[in-house]
C-alpha cells in the first residue's frame, strides 16, 4: 500500500511538472508572438512616418522650386520691359534731335535762301520728318510685338511648369497613400498568418499594390522625377532674349545713307546731315 501511494504521488508530481512545462512553453510562444507583432507594428509605423516625411520634404522642395522659377520669369519680364523702355526713349530722343536740327535748318533756309528755295527745301524736310516718324512708329510696333511674344513664351513656360508641379504633387500624395496602404496590408498579413486563405488573398492585394506603387514611380520619373518616386522638375532650356529692333524701316527710294544729298555749291549744302 505504501508503494502504491508513493507511485501515485510520483505520477502526480510528474503530471504537475509536465503541466508546468506545457504552460511555460505556451507562455513563451505567446510572448514571442507578441514581441514579433510589436516589432512589425513599430517597423510599419517607422515606414509610414518616413513616407510622410519624404512626401512633405518633396512638396516643400517643389514649392520652393516653383517659386524660384516664377521669380526668374518675373525678373526676365522686368528686364525686357526696361530694355524696351530704353530703346523707346532713345528713339524719341533721336527723333527730337532730328526735328530740332531740321527746324534750325528751315530757319536758316528762310534767312539765306532765295525766294524759290523754300519751295524745294521745305518738301524735302517734310519728307525727312515723315520718314523719321515712320521709322519711329515701326520701331515701336516691332518692340511691342517682341514684348508680347516674350510675355506669351514666359506664360507658356509658367503654365507648363505649374501643370507639371501639380501632377507631381498629386503623384507624390498618391504615393504616400499607397505606402500607408501597403503598411496596413503588411500588418493584416502578419495578423492572418494562421489563416492561409486570408493570408493568400492579402498577399495578392499586396502584389497588386506593389504594382501600383511601381507604376506611380514610373509616372513620376516620366513627369520629371528623380527616380525615387518623387519628381523633380527639369530645368527648362531658356531661349536667349531676342534683341529689340530699333530701326528696321527700309530706306526711301532714292536715298542711300538716310540723308538727302544736296549740291555742295548750294548755300544749304549738308543742312540735313547729322
Amino acid at each position: 500500500m505504501t508503494s502504491e501511494t508513493s507511485a501515485l504521488f510520483a505520477l502526480s508530481e510528474l503530471q504537475a511538472l509536465e503541466a508546468d512545462r506545457v504552460r511555460a512553453e505556451q507562455q513563451a510562444r505567446e510572448a514571442a508572438a507578441a514581441t514579433e507583432r510589436l516589432a512589425r507594428e513599430q517597423a510599419a509605423q517607422r515606414e509610414r512616418e518616413l513616407a510622410e516625411q519624404r512626401a512633405a520634404e518633396e512638396a516643400a522642395r517643389l514649392r520652393a522650386q516653383r517659386e524660384a522659377e516664377l521669380e526668374r520669369e518675373r525678373q526676365e519680364q522686368l528686364r525686357l520691359r526696361e530694355a524696351e523702355a530704353i530703346a523707346r526713349a532713345e528713339h524719341e530722343a533721336r527723333l527730337r534731335r532730328e526735328q530740332l536740327h531740321l527746324e534750325a535748318q528751315i530757319r536758316l533756309a528762310e534767312r539765306k535762301a532765295k525766294p524759290k528755295w523754300p519751295l524745294a527745301v521745305v518738301p524735302v524736310l517734310l519728307l525727312g520728318l515723315v520718314g523719321a516718324g515712320a521709322m519711329l512708329w515701326h520701331g515701336e510696333r516691332e518692340a511691342e510685338r517682341e514684348a508680347a511674344l516674350h510675355a506669351a513664351e514666359a506664360q507658356a513656360r509658367a503654365d507648363d511648369f505649374a501643370a507639371m508641379s501639380e501632377k507631381l504633387d498629386r503623384l507624390t500624395a498618391e504615393q504616400a497613400q499607397l505606402q500607408q496602404d501597403r503598411a496596413l496590408l503588411l500588418q493584416q498579413i502578419a495578423a492572418a498568418k494562421n489563416d492561409e486563405a486570408a493570408a493568400t488573398a492579402l498577399k495578392e492585394k499586396l502584389d497588386a499594390l506593389d504594382a501600383k506603387i511601381a507604376s506611380n514611380d514610373d509616372a513620376q520619373r516620366k513627369a520629371g522625377g528623380d527616380g525615387k518616386g518623387r519628381g523633380t522638375k527639369p530645368r527648362a532650356t531658356r531661349k536667349p532674349p531676342r534683341e529689340t529692333k530699333t530701326e528696321t524701316s527700309p530706306k526711301p527710294k532714292g536715298r542711300t545713307d538716310g540723308r538727302v544729298k544736296v549740291d555742295t555749291t548750294d548755300p544749304l549744302a549738308g543742312l540735313l546731315n547729322d
